[in-house]
């Protein structure tokens, strides 16, 4: 008997080395990507940012209602040049003021309570904004994530039958020398067993931008091949749409609008403020040891026509508003259809996953009989085959189910955060 070909021999060994490398490679976990990405992400640090300067907006409002004191100063000459130069009656012949003054808005309350509210609106947007930012960077890089988990897997048992092959190779090359197979019988194995290797190499491609692309997500910048543990994300209960981040949006909207239309009564209401001042005032720098006083007093405005500009702002509202609506309504059918759909192919993926099972369990016992058969002889190439590609088959279903499962899983968590 002659020995097995050279190239045989080491694509067992690098067979064996792969499956080990495999066990012994890094894992890391979607909790590891998650916390990473979170970290990393310039939106949400722009948007934490946001939230941290709509603080400091809605403390520069506020102050704007407070006493407001302001120093003016001013030395002005005008001299004249015989008959020429500025009129005297103008310019008394000069200015020396220096002078402190305040002024505060009076009654101010509900404008200050209105505007200290569109504050606070503002910030929930934001954090509103910030959160649906994370729920679908989640998403995102959880769904990433799983594609590499299915493709790690289809290498793992793509590499086991490819081994099992390698060794079927050499077992039926020693019955083609004693005439039990025809040498047809080896190319045709030879040929499937080739056939998987090439599946390896495009596995090992996809794997490589699929890496790349979970990177790129996460504001990774390691290279490293890690093994990525196949995660068991558990669907959330379906909760009250009302209580949804993404229709908390609309709940937001609509009161910012409901705001911005008082805070527009507010505008149009009388303004009354009193002012007050102290300080020296003189045309004359020997007048000025006399020229020390103070003033106090009302201001009112009350606005009486503005060219109907009250009422287009009050129909911009209403067209706001009624937008938001729509889009509230929107949201409202697309998530009880899409969440209702959600949950049946969580269903019926879980009940197909079953049946996978069974299937793969009578079809591992019809290959047991079939390599028994392949070492007495007693059966074709072809129908070895078709029980070996069957089994890979069953064996790629299953894994794209169970992923399929998970990817389900992320989808319905996140319609329902």
């Amino acid at each position: 008997m002659r020995r097995a070909p050279q190239n045989i021999i080491v694509f067992i060994f690098i067979s064996a080395f792969y499956n080990t490398a495999i066990l012994k490679a890094q894992t890391k976990t979607l909790d590891d990507y998650l916390n990473t990405a979170l970290k990393s992400s310039p939106v949400l640090k722009d948007y934490y940012g946001q939230i941290e300067q709509s603080k400091l907006d809605s403390a520069i409002i506020v102050s704007n209602y407070k006493p407001q004191v302001n120093l003016t100063g001013q030395a002005l000459v005008a001299p004249t040049y015989g008959q020429y130069g500025y009129d005297e009656a103008v310019t008394n012949g000069g200015n020396y003021e220096a002078i402190v003054s305040v002024s505060q808005l009076i009654f101010p309350r509900k404008e200050i309570n209105t505007n200290k509210k569109l504050s606070n609106i503002a910030h929930q947007s934001l954090s509103n904004q910030a959160k649906q930012t994370e729920i679908q960077l989640k998403k995102d890089v959880t769904d990433k994530y799983l594609t590499i988990c299915l493709l790690e897997q289809q290498q793992i048992y793509f590499s086991e039958s490819d081994s099992f092959l390698v060794h079927e190779l050499v077992l039926l090359k020693n019955l083609t020398e004693k005439g039990i197979y025809r040498i047809s019988d080896y190319y045709e194995l030879s040929v499937e067993e080739q056939s998987e290797r090439t599946e390896l190499v495009k596995l090992k491609l996809d794997m490589v931008q699929s890496f790349s692309d979970l990177n790129e997500a996460c504001g990774i910048s390691d290279t490293t091949h890690y093994y990525l543990a196949v995660p068991q994300i558990q669907a959330f209960k379906q909760a009250d749409y009302r209580q949804l981040t993404m229709f908390q949006k609309y709940q937001i909207d609509s009161s910012q609008i409901s705001f911005q239309g008082k805070l527009l009564d507010a505008e149009y209401n009388p303004h009354l403020s009193w002012y007050a001042d102290a300080g020296m005032e003189a045309s004359q720098p020997n007048l000025i040891y006399r020229s020390f006083g103070n003033s106090i007093g009302l201001n009112l405005s009350m606005p009486i026509y503005d060219g109907h500009k009250k009422d287009l702002k009050y129909k911009s509202l209403k067209i706001s508003d009624d937008t938001r609506a729509n889009y509230q309504n929107f949201f409202i059918q697309n998530y009880n259809s899409h969440t209702s759909m959600l949950a049946k192919q969580l269903e019926d993926n879980l009940n197909l996953l079953i049946q996978l099972h069974k299937e793969e369990e009578q079809i591992n016992n019809w290959r047991k009989v079939n390599e028994v058969q392949l070492a007495a002889g007693n059966i074709s190439i072809t129908d070895f085959l078709i029980s070996t590609r069957k089994e890979l088959d069953v064996k790629n279903e299953i894994t794209q189910a169970l992923i399929n499962q998970q990817q389900l899983q992320n989808e319905f968590n996140y319609w329902n955060q």
